[in-house]
C-alpha cells in the first residue's frame, strides 16, 4: 500500500492499551521504587524525630531529678550551696528549652514547674508546703516526659 507520495504505509500502530501492556513491568517497578523511597523517606523523618524526643526527654528526666536535690537541699539540709535557687532557675531555663522537643503537654508542664518555682523558692527554706508543691510539680512534668517516651512509634 503506498500513500499519495508514493511512500509505503507499513507503521505499526500502537495504541495506548498496548503500550501500557508492553511496558507494564518497566510502569510497576517504577511505582515501587518512588513507593519505596517516599516510605524510606517517611520512616527515617521519624525516626529521627523519635531520637530527639527520646533524647530530650532522658535530658529531661535528669535535670528534673538535679533540680528535686536542689530543692530537697534547700528545704530538709538548709544547705545554701546545693540547694541554691539560683541553680535551680538555670535548669529550669533549660528544661523550657528542651521540653520543646518533646511534645505540647511537656511544654505546658514545664512552665508549671516553672511557675511553681517562681512562686515557692523563696519560701522554699522555711515551709514543707513549698518543696511540697514544687515536687509535685516536678513528679508531674516527670510523669509527662515519660509518656512521651513511652508513646513513641
Amino acid at each position: 500500500m503506498t500513500t499519495d507520495a508514493g511512500q509505503s504505509n507499513n507503521k505499526p500502530t500502537y495504541t495506548l492499551a498496548a503500550q501500557l501492556q508492553r511496558n507494564l513491568l518497566a510502569i510497576i517497578s517504577l511505582v515501587v521504587a518512588l513507593s519505596a523511597l517516599g516510605y524510606n523517606s517517611y520512616r527515617n523523618e521519624l525516626t529521627e524525630t523519635n531520637r530527639n524526643v527520646r533524647s530530650a526527654g532522658f535530658v529531661l528526666l535528669q535535670e528534673l531529678s538535679q533540680l528535686q536535690l536542689i530543692a530537697d537541699y534547700a528545704h530538709y539540709d538548709q544547705d545554701t550551696t546545693k540547694g541554691n535557687p539560683i541553680t535551680g532557675w538555670g535548669r529550669l531555663l533549660y528544661m523550657r528549652d528542651m521540653s520543646q522537643l518533646v511534645s505540647p503537654e511537656v511544654v505546658s508542664g514545664a512552665e508549671a514547674l516553672t511557675n511553681v518555682w517562681g512562686r515557692e523558692w523563696s519560701t522554699l527554706h522555711e515551709e514543707e508546703e513549698s518543696n511540697q508543691r514544687i515536687t509535685e510539680a516536678i513528679n508531674t512534668l516527670r510523669d509527662q516526659v515519660l509518656e512521651a517516651i513511652t508513646s513513641l512509634d
